[in-house]
């Protein structure tokens, strides 16, 4: 059974995500309230955040951002999105993944 910040769908993968804009890099740093929290360095301001989470997430899958939709949470850190063409999580986010060991 999958955690609850990512699951399979038939065109890949959805995960729930809690964002952390203008840090100081872009990263992963754990699960938090059933979410993965990352940080992007990013502002908030007109979709750059959003973007740059994008962009951070398909490089970690290997796939191009346009593989990377948001499905929920536009204007919130609490966000949902598809990896489409993705089976499993990358080594990066599968040491997230409670299940995996």
């Amino acid at each position: 059974m999958a955690p609850n910040w990512w699951r399979r769908e038939p065109s890949g993968l959805s995960l729930a995500i809690r964002i952390v804009p203008r840090a100081g890099a872009d990263a992963v740093c754990g699960v938090q309230a059933g979410r993965l929290k990352v940080r992007i360095a990013a502002a908030p301001v007109e979709d750059a955040a959003n973007r740059r989470l994008r962009r951070y997430l398909a490089g970690l899958f290997g796939l191009p951002p346009s593989a990377v939709r948001l499905l929920q949470g536009g204007k919130s850190r609490d966000k949902r999105l598809a990896v489409d063409g993705a089976s499993a999580l990358p080594p990066a986010l599968a040491a997230f993944d409670d299940d995996a060991g």
